[in-house]
């Protein structure tokens, strides 16, 4: 088997040895002669946990390869602490490291090593758990396109101000906040950024949220917040968001944090909701949302179709909705209440609706059958309605798909499809 593998071409070899972790690579050095020094130019490194040594460093300064592609180092930090991350680090630079992954894991917090603060290679880099990012000043990446900051912690606002503003050409910024009472302000203000990710957790204090982001096009939030904390002053190319699961400090849904977010999304083309007490939601009615054709939509909570008739009353360009239920409805009485139906038709249904997608529809919760049944004898452009639900027997999803078939449809066109277990 050895012997087939060394056959391999040089560069398929390189590529295969970069998906294992370097310890691994390096034990196969002895396999066969060839192999002796093919692991010194191998462009990904992975070290991790317990491995951490002077033989590390030997095996940085071993590497061969003029551009390190990746280098991820694993740390334990307390059973490596007299460790210097900051060599390790000078070392990965002086091979032109382009993706740098950095996971600390300590009791005390690893302080952001300042050898990363002017990389002119750097093009991701991602940190996560037990590091503090204290930047005093600005720094300098410029090559920075994307970032990744997993449960960090960070000294003050200006930390987080002066970290980003030196990222000059970042696109992509994924935040994942724990510990929320270390910045009053969390300022965003990347005029290059197209893509944010932020997540919020365990929001014991008012934490601020404030984006100013003009190329922003993909923005996702899930978190907890209080009343007023989230403000998007900059983005007018913002395309597509996702919004999910936004609390309050007291565990409850914050509906007003919500609908002032969703106020700020009108220039969106594509939208995926997932909400919290859908019966709550309110926002003013009317065509709001007119670039939007694409909207995604959980079905989850009880008297979920109140959002969603919400949305098709505001969207009159709509073109592809997709229903989906992610998880199975909690017992609550609300869940079977009575779906009122519309005194209108909202416009997108008569004029623009072209496909529906209902995933996990189960047929038997009277509100769904009537919500069904409501878009297709409504929605006359209608091309192609997809129902599935893997969870339900074949003669179940033939029962399902008769009784969807005896709705009459608006759309003579149609076509219609009930996907089941298979």
């Amino acid at each position: 088997m050895s012997q087939w593998i060394s056959e391999l071409p040089e560069a398929l070899l390189l590529q295969i040895l970069s998906l294992l972790p370097t310890k691994q690579v390096v034990a196969m050095s002895v396999l066969a002669k060839r192999w002796r020094y093919l692991w010194k130019m191998v462009p990904s490194l992975e070290f991790g946990y317990f491995m951490f040594s002077d033989n590390v460093s030997r095996c940085l300064l071993s590497n061969q390869d003029p551009v390190l592609q990746r280098l991820c180092l694993r740390i334990d930090y307390d059973y490596n602490s007299n460790m210097d991350i900051g060599v390790l680090m000078g070392i990965a630079f002086g091979l032109h490291v382009r993706n740098l992954e950095l996971y600390v894991y300590a009791f005390e917090k690893f302080r952001f090593p300042t050898s990363l603060c002017n990389s002119e290679s750097l093009e991701t880099l991602k940190l996560s758990d037990a590091i503090l990012v204290d930047v005093p000043s600005p720094i300098c990446l410029k090559s920075l396109r994307t970032l990744h900051l997993h449960g960090v912690v960070y000294k003050d606002d200006e930390s987080v101000s002066n970290l980003l503003s030196g990222c000059v050409s970042l696109e992509n910024l994924v935040v994942h906040r724990f510990q929320q009472s270390d910045v009053n302000t969390f300022t965003i203000a990347v005029p290059s950024l197209q893509r944010l990710t932020l997540t919020s957790e365990n929001d014991d204090e008012d934490s601020i949220y404030v984006i100013n982001a003009p190329s922003l096009k993909y923005l996702e939030f899930q978190g907890v917040l209080d009343d007023n904390t989230f403000v998007i002053k900059n983005s007018p190319e913002l395309v597509e968001a996702s919004l999910r699961d936004i609390f309050d400090v007291f565990g409850h849904p914050n509906i007003s944090v919500f609908e002032n977010i969703l106020r700020s999304l009108t220039s969106v083309k594509r939208l995926s909701l997932e909400i919290l007490a859908p019966s709550k939601i309110k926002f003013p009615t009317g065509s709001i949302f007119f670039q939007l054709v694409y909207l995604e939509l959980d079905t989850y909570e009880p008297m979920w179709w109140n959002v969603l008739m919400l949305m098709l009353d505001s969207s009159p360009n709509l073109q592809v909705l997709k229903l989906i239920r992610k998880s199975w409805r909690r017992e609550d009485p609300e869940a079977y209440m009575k779906w009122n139906k519309p005194k209108y038709v909202p416009k997108c249904l008569l004029l623009h609706l072209e496909t529906l997608v209902w995933k996990n529809y189960q047929g038997e919760i009277e509100d769904e059958k009537e919500v069904a049944k409501y878009i297709l004898t409504n929605a006359s452009r209608l091309k192609k309605a997809t129902f599935s639900n893997a969870y339900i027997r074949p003669e179940t999803s033939r029962q399902r798909l008769k009784e969807l078939r005896s709705v009459v449809m608006a759309s003579n066109s149609c076509k219609l499809v009930f996907k089941g277990h298979r």
